[in-house]
C-alpha cells in the first residue's frame, strides 16, 4: 500500500514571515497615523471656538441683549457670557454654559497640544447681530490658525 504526504498548508517559516510583513507594515501605519492626530486637534479647537462665536451671535439676536466670549489666552480658556442687567456696566456678565478649557482632560473642550496664544480683545455680539470684531490665534506642532471674527459677524479661518 502507498502512504500519500499531504503536502498542502504553510509551513512554520511561510507563516512567520507573512506574520513579520503585515507587522511591519501595520507599524508604519500607525507611525503615519499619529503624525496626523494633532492637525486634527488643533481643527477641532478651531471648529469649537468658530462655533462659540456663531452660537453668542445667535444667542444676542434671539434674548435681545449683548453676549461676550471672554478669552483668557495665557489660561487656554474662555467662556460665554451674557450681558449683567443690573447696575450701571454690562460687564462682568453671567457666565454661560460650561467653561471652554483647552488644557484640561476633564473638560469637554479639551485640545491637548493646542496653545490659545492670542487674542485682540473680547467679542461683543449685540442684538443685532453686530460685534466688535477680533482675532483669535491658535496653535500646536501641526501648525497655527488664524480665526478673524469680522464687524457683521462673519469668520474667516487662515492657515495651515
Amino acid at each position: 500500500m502507498l502512504v500519500r504526504k499531504n503536502n498542502s498548508g504553510f509551513s512554520l517559516i511561510e507563516t512567520f514571515f507573512t506574520l513579520f510583513i503585515l507587522g511591519l507594515l501595520f507599524s508604519m501605519v500607525c507611525y503615519g497615523f499619529n503624525r496626523l492626530i494633532p492637525g486634527y486637534r488643533l481643527e477641532g479647537a478651531v471648529q469649537s471656538l468658530v462655533s462659540d462665536f456663531q452660537l453668542a451671535r445667535m444667542k444676542a439676536i434671539s434674548q435681545n441683549c449683548y453676549y461676550r466670549i471672554q478669552i483668557i489666552p495665557d489660561q487656554k480658556k474662555y467662556f460665554l457670557e451674557r450681558e449683567s442687567l443690573k447696575g450701571v456696566s454690562r460687564w462682568p456678565g453671567t457666565q454661560e454654559g460650561v467653561l471652554r478649557m483647552f488644557n484640561n482632560p476633564g473638560n469637554p473642550y479639551y485640545y491637548p497640544g493646542v496653545a490659545l496664544e492670542s487674542s485682540t480683545h473680547n467679542p461683543v455680539f449685540s442684538p443685532r447681530g453686530a460685534v466688535v470684531g477680533t482675532t483669535v490665534v491658535l496653535s500646536n506642532s501641526s501648525g497655527q490658525k488664524k480665526i478673524t471674527l469680522s464687524s457683521q459677524g462673519r469668520v474667516k479661518v487662515q492657515g495651515g
